[in-house]
């Protein structure tokens, strides 16, 4: 099976996405990156503060489940990480990987647009989005790592036409932004909705300048 969601873009700058999504940047989080992102980048986060307010940051794309540790089969946490940068909407409520991120820490990754086989998916108007998300915090002896990952579902009709079995979850309207954070949501069967392909029609799609 090809890969899937590992290349995106953000094209817009961390303040005027700060605004258009209700978060807030502290000054020791600027700048934060733009451009585009490949596993293992630093990718901007949206997350809900201690406070319960909405936080932009920056984290590494790739989960690191805070129970990780190194061992005979996985020595390396980048290894792991190349892993988990996508995590299957079907089963992140019951993989291991994923399940207690799902629970308490769901997360917005903006995004402008999105590659699969070479083609790039963006809205009409090149406004950002987000990809649904889940993060983490790892707190290792010599370092801490905040990681997220981008949830995936079946393709829509744009997707599926260039031959790609999986789409990213991309959230547009704001009551689907609000509930995907909404930490009293603990359980599957509420978010269900949030994790369907989006509306066919939903994306143009381009041919990658480097095909």
């Amino acid at each position: 099976m090809p890969a899937m969601c590992h290349h995106f873009r953000l094209l817009n700058e961390a303040r005027q996405l700060a605004k258009q999504f209700k978060a807030t940047i502290a000054d020791d989080q600027l700048p934060l990156p733009f451009g585009d992102f490949y596993p293992l980048s630093q990718v901007p986060v949206i997350r809900l503060d201690d406070s319960g307010e909405r936080e932009m940051v920056p984290m590494e794309w790739g989960l690191l489940p805070f129970w990780w540790k190194p061992s005979g089969k996985s020595t390396s946490r980048k290894a792991f990480q190349r892993k988990c940068f996508n995590a299957r909407g079907e089963t992140i409520d019951s993989k291991p990987t994923f399940r207690a991120a799902f629970k308490s820490r769901r997360c917005l990754i903006p995004g402008t647009e999105f590659m699969e086989k070479g083609h790039y998916f963006h809205l009409s108007g090149n406004e950002p989005f987000v990809f649904a998300g889940l993060w983490e915090h790892w707190q290792g002896d010599e370092e801490t790592i905040q990681s997220c990952t981008i949830v995936t579902t079946m393709p829509n009709a744009e997707v599926q036409s260039v031959g790609h079995p999986r789409m990213p979850v991309v959230l547009t309207e704001e009551n689907a932004l609000a509930t995907w954070l909404d930490p009293e949501i603990v359980e599957r069967e509420p978010l269900a909705e949030l994790l369907q392909p989006s509306v066919d029609g939903t994306f143009l799609v381009r041919v990658s300048e480097k095909i």
